[in-house]
């Protein structure tokens, strides 16, 4: 591979006086015209070169939004301060960084650069990502100031940690509304903006469509929320938000059912969400308190029964009271009497739904259709049973 220096190109002729000022872009310059020395810049621009891959000034110039001249002259400047940028030449030729560059420590321990690197492999795993793309600058930045024997397996972390998603949940599924789901993308983006509006003291409004919503509710529009806290939990993210202009307990809005977020005005009330160090999912505790006052159901079980229950992570949010005699008491909400049937046959006996009243005839007609479905597999396994042990029977005499 043959490298070369790189000559930055010549910058352009300066504005006169009278000249008109050039449209501005988002990058804060105006196109052909001088832009000022950014460090952000630089700093992304060597983050961005690699010693391995050169990298075209077009495409640098697209990644930081200025010119290809400015990339070049921010190539200078670099190279002025010790940077060793070079060049390859050919048709996929570009800028790259000369073998074994290292940019000044960050202050950082190896052992906190690893623990760095490997957070965010694990926030890769996650199916929506806010801050996507500043997240894989930071993970560059760690890589590029580590001081370890092999730096490159920072950058490549993917190639010896891997982080399996959060496994479906059979028992407790989702009720999922009605339509195609939004993209991975904007959902980490409908958290961005959240988080965004968090930290800038400023209300959101969200247009949220709930598969457990009344009609009324799902046409409501937009409702202005004031941000405290999101929660990533199984793979979901949950933005925990006040009811603006109240003083309502906090909602948990999924994020994924979001189908509009956009930052309002200042907060009313800058509130955040108090949660208990070591308590586990603290947000779906209240959020079942909620469920509860609104479908609560109640089953009588045995103690041991209760603990096994307990165990559960969902389960585990409800009401235990003891009942007395061995036996608890289980509160939790649900709306849905299947879910509760197939909770009642997967305890088994003493296990009995109390309420709601209403279900109980549904219940009972389930359960005995159920007992009466395995009375006729047993009945029916009751011959080759006998036909079992007589045969053993006739091989015990033989040898005998």
């Amino acid at each position: 591979m043959t490298m070369r220096r790189i000559a930055p190109s010549p910058g352009p002729a300066s504005l006169s006086p009278r000249a008109k000022p050039a449209p501005v872009s988002a990058a804060g310059h105006a196109p052909g015209a001088p832009s000022s020395v950014s460090l952000e810049r630089l700093l992304t621009l060597v983050l961005a070169l690699d010693e391995r891959r050169p990298t075209s000034a077009a495409e640098l110039a697209q990644r930081a939004g200025v010119s290809v001249r400015t990339i070049y002259r921010d190539v200078r400047r670099l190279q002025e301060a010790g940077v060793p940028i070079v060049g390859e030449a050919g048709r996929a030729g570009g800028l790259l960084l000369a073998p074994g560059f290292r940019l000044a420590p960050l202050g950082l321990t190896p052992g906190e650069t690893i623990a760095l690197s490997m957070a965010v492999q694990v926030l890769r795993g996650l199916p929506a990502l806010p801050f996507r793309a500043e997240l894989e600058s930071a993970a560059r930045k760690v890589a590029s100031a580590a001081r370890v024997e092999r730096p490159e397996l920072l950058a490549e972390v993917h190639r010896w940690l891997r982080i399996e998603p959060p496994a479906a949940d059979a028992f407790h599924p989702e009720r999922e509304p009605l339509g195609a789901p939004p993209e991975p993308a904007a959902i980490g983006a409908t958290v961005q903006t959240f988080v965004e509006a968090l930290v800038g003291g400023r209300s959101v409004a969200v247009e949220y469509r709930s598969p457990y919503a009344r009609r009324a509710e799902a046409a409501a529009g937009a409702v202005e929320f004031d941000p405290a806290g999101v929660v990533a939990d199984r793979g979901l993210w949950y933005l925990v938000a006040f009811p603006r202009h109240t003083l309502r307990s906090a909602r948990y809005l999924r994020a994924d059912r979001v189908l509009a977020c956009r930052i309002g005005a200042p907060m009313d009330l800058e509130r955040l969400a108090r949660w208990q160090p070591g308590e586990a999912r603290p947000w779906l505790r209240q959020a079942m308190r909620l469920w509860i006052d609104a479908a609560p159901v109640v089953l009588e079980m045995s103690s041991a029964q209760a603990l096994r229950l307990a165990r559960d992570w969902y389960f585990a949010t409800g009401a235990f009271e003891p009942a007395g005699a061995g036996r608890v008491r289980f509160t939790w909400g649900e709306g849905e009497f299947e879910r509760v049937r197939e909770l009642v046959a997967w305890l088994g006996v003493p296990a009995r739904l109390v309420s709601p009243a209403a279900w109980l005839p549904r219940m009972n007609e389930a359960l005995q259709a159920q007992a009466a479905l395995h009375e006729g597999d047993l009945a029916a396994a009751a011959p080759a049973r006998q036909r079992g042990r007589a045969a053993w029977a006739t091989r015990r005499r033989r040898r005998a």
